[in-house]
């Protein structure tokens, strides 16, 4: 077995190497909650959650007036929580009453999640494993059809965003949009976006919004 890579800070380590550990933040310090100690926060549960999960959190965190997220979400500690406790189970409050150090890991572990390799080439998007939706097995996505689609599909996407409760600022960090986007070029449904692994997000976000296709 490979040597475990390890990112350390004062209040604890995060082990990549382990699978059977993967995610699971060990804390040198316990930290208390409601009367119980915790000497680590499991997010191996990040492997369950989908695009959809990081959309909601995205429109719960506009709802709350979390400011900072209407940027880029996926680097705010709003949203780290947010998805972490998707992720444990845990009350937010958990996440938001631990001290800043833990915090920090957290947020550390969440973003290693989403930050996988950008394995996209000549618009098509390799996803990191088989993804099955409605019977069918995919293990790439071709998104060249992005480049054919017009202003009347910006719109549609805009529009789409504004029902859901989304206030259409700036709608290249908006996840919910990149869904909608594609699944325009692509003619998939929006559903087989969503259903995505959120590791997947950050790639599809990022080729969605890929300036190539505003030349």
């Amino acid at each position: 077995m490979a040597e475990a890579i390890k990112l350390e800070m004062a209040e604890g380590t995060f082990d990549t190497a382990a699978e059977e550990r993967k995610n699971v933040i060990r804390l040198k310090k316990p930290y208390s909650f409601e009367g119980v100690k915790y000497q680590e926060i499991d997010l191996s549960g990040l492997d369950q959650l989908t695009v959809k999960d990081a959309v909601d959190a995205q429109r719960q965190l506009f709802g709350e007036g979390e400011i900072a997220t209407a940027t880029i979400c996926e680097t705010t500690t709003a949203f780290a929580r947010t998805i972490a406790a998707k992720a444990s189970g845990k009350p937010i409050e958990f996440f938001k009453m631990m001290p800043r150090s833990a915090t920090a890991l957290v947020s550390r572990t969440v973003r290693a999640h989403m930050n996988t390799e950008n394995r996209t080439e000549n618009h098509v998007l390799y996803l990191e494993q088989p993804y099955s939706f409605k019977g069918k097995e995919y293990t790439e996505i071709d998104l060249a059809g992005l480049a054919d689609l017009t202003c009347m599909n910006e719109s549609e996407a805009e529009n789409r965003m504004a029902r859901e409760g989304f206030m259409v600022v700036e709608t290249s960090f908006n996840y919910l949009y990149a869904c909608c986007i594609a699944s325009m070029a692509t003619g998939l449904p929006e559903e087989f976006f969503t259903g995505l692994p959120i590791r997947e997000l950050l790639k599809l976000k990022n080729e969605v919004n890929n300036p190539d296709f505003f030349e």
